[in-house]
């Protein structure tokens, strides 16, 4: 079985190895730029720093109390630019041995309540568009494409 908590200081090494995880399945495969030694160097501060500030989100999922994935969000208040607050979901992930389960989906309700009760008048995520399996969980979730980035390298 699943559960879906906050992460804290405790859970910093499962949520490092969580988003390296992530990275290497998702955005080292699918962009070329995307620095492949980032998780490594970067990722145990990125993460730490997100533990501790008040506009950010770290949930975990857990299976006998350990990390079998994790979903950071980050609460935008409204700006002289955007008229009401929002929250973007920024990275989630869960192990592929428990897909299926629905952990995804417990994360995603968890991000958004958290959202909600701060008053998000908008969720947002972005993916990949070749992360056909990732676009069609957050479709399950009510998220709508709303714009496009188009590259060029």
């Amino acid at each position: 079985m699943i559960t879906v908590r906050t992460a804290t200081a405790a859970d910093l090494d499962g949520v490092v190895a969580s988003c390296t995880a992530l990275f290497a399945e998702d955005a080292a495969q699918r962009d070329p730029l995307r620095n492949q030694s980032w998780p490594a160097t970067y990722a145990g501060g990125w993460a730490s720093g997100l533990l501790a500030d008040p506009e950010s989100l770290v949930l975990v999922a857990t299976t006998d109390d350990a990390v079998v994935g994790h979903l950071i969000g980050k609460f935008l208040p409204a700006s002289e630019m955007w008229i009401a607050p929002r929250a973007e979901l920024i990275s989630m992930y869960v192990r592929p041995e428990v897909r299926g389960g629905g952990g995804a989906g417990q994360l995603i309700e968890a991000f958004a309540d958290w959202a909600r009760q701060r008053g998000a008048a908008r969720l947002e995520v972005d993916a990949y568009a070749s992360n056909e399996r990732a676009l069609r969980v957050y479709e399950r979730h009510g998220f709508r494409p709303h714009s496009i980035q188009l590259t060029t390298d």
